[in-house]
């Protein structure tokens, strides 16, 4: 797979797009996402003329740090965890951070280890800003305290305890069903007394391990991609608030259904291309449609990845439109797709063509692509 023109990774945040460069994996961020953006320099290029306005400038760390809630669930390690109410008011005050980390074998099809770590933060450290570009947000991470960790590891990083969670004593929580994961709560030595106990705590629940999607560990598994051929009845908004259905279709022989994500920057590059694409094929029956599939997150529309497709379109010159995912999902066709640009193609009828199409293209690879489509038409 030629990773400068196929990124696999489940939706990040595109605040911390650039950073993940540097990173095996931070906040739910998988190591297999940092690894294949560490090629690509340009980081986020919302144009095609490379202008990266849209990653220069700073944020606020703590701000991406985990959430203060009442439960958290990772079906993808088997863990559940509750926090004590002081644990999760030191949270929300911003005098803990709570993160994640995860390493993954080098086939990425299993995870090594991960852990989620409680850190100490001061009141300079919780309103500190980092650049967005390079090292700033781990240099940030490394500066704060360690309380301790909880997590899962292989037999392989159970070697490594101690190196892996920067503390030196732990304690076994118990094992997965099939006995190749060790779980373990590890405290700092040094850590403030008070803080140690809260993380003593900490309700522990250990379940089945959902089998891996190429997500992070800490994510949520997505549903399965449908096997039906068509892609169904569905009503969708574009970016722009104007309202589509599957009569979309019906003016072309063949569409070419594009799905990516703001954040990814083969995804962004190639626009330029099928652009070019919807306007010298127009005549031949073919059509051009976005999906941006992260303008939606845990159900709800993300008005900040909205924002930044809105002015992606606008900087790469795009008229075709930038559809917003409903909850049919194209009948499911827009589930499990963890490698982006995704790309079908769809008939006048909303039936699905041949096979779906991974990673970008330039304006010559797409038009050989059609026509192949449009060849099968005809036969």
């Amino acid at each position: 797979m030629n990773l400068k023109n196929h990124i696999t990774a489940p939706k990040l945040s595109a605040l911390l797009t650039a950073c993940a460069l540097s990173l095996s994996s931070f906040a739910g961020v998988p190591a297999f996402a940092a690894e294949a953006q560490s090629e690509m320099p340009e980081a986020v290029a919302f144009s095609a003329d490379g202008s990266s306005e849209l990653v220069q400038g700073s944020f606020v760390a703590s701000d991406v740090t985990c959430p203060a809630q009442d439960s958290y669930e990772y079906p993808f390690i088997g863990l559940n965890l509750t926090l004590p109410e002081a644990l999760l008011q030191q949270m929300t005050d911003k005098t803990v951070a709570m993160l994640t980390d995860e390493s993954w074998t080098d086939e990425l099809d299993a995870i090594r280890y991960a852990v989620i770590s409680f850190r100490q933060m001061t009141e300079e450290q919780s309103t500190a800003e980092v650049e967005k570009v390079g090292t700033g947000y781990m240099d940030w991470v490394d500066s704060l305290a360690m309380i301790g960790t909880i997590g899962m590891y292989d037999a392989d990083s159970v070697k490594d305890l101690d190196t892996i969670t920067g503390c030196t004593e732990h304690t076994e929580l118990g094992k997965s069903s099939d006995g190749a994961y060790t779980y373990y709560l590890s405290l700092n030595k040094d850590a403030d007394e008070s803080l140690a106990a809260e993380l003593k705590e900490i309700q522990t629940t250990l379940t089945e391990i959902t089998p891996p999607q190429q997500l992070s560990a800490f994510d949520q598994p997505q549903a399965e991609a449908s096997t039906d051929t068509a892609v169904g009845n569905f009503q969708m908004n574009d970016i722009d608030g104007t309202s589509y259905d599957q009569s979309l279709f019906a003016d072309n022989d063949v569409t070419l259904v594009n799905v990516f994500t703001t954040w990814c920057s083969p995804c962004v590059n190639e626009i330029p291309e099928l652009q070019k694409l919807s306007e010298q094929m127009k005549e031949q029956g073919v059509g051009v449609v976005g999906v941006v599939l992260d303008t939606v997150s845990n159900g709800s529309e993300d008005s900040e990845a909205i924002q930044k497709a809105q002015l992606l379109r606008e900087k790469t010159g795009a008229s075709y439109p930038f559809l917003i995912p409903d909850d049919s999902m194209m009948n499911g066709h827009l589930n499990g797709i963890s490698a982006f640009p995704h790309s079908f193609f769809v008939d006048k009828n909303g039936n699905i063509l041949g096979e779906a199409v991974e990673g970008s293209h330039d304006l010559e690879g797409w038009t050989e692509l059609v026509n192949a489509q449009l060849e099968a038409l005809k036969g």
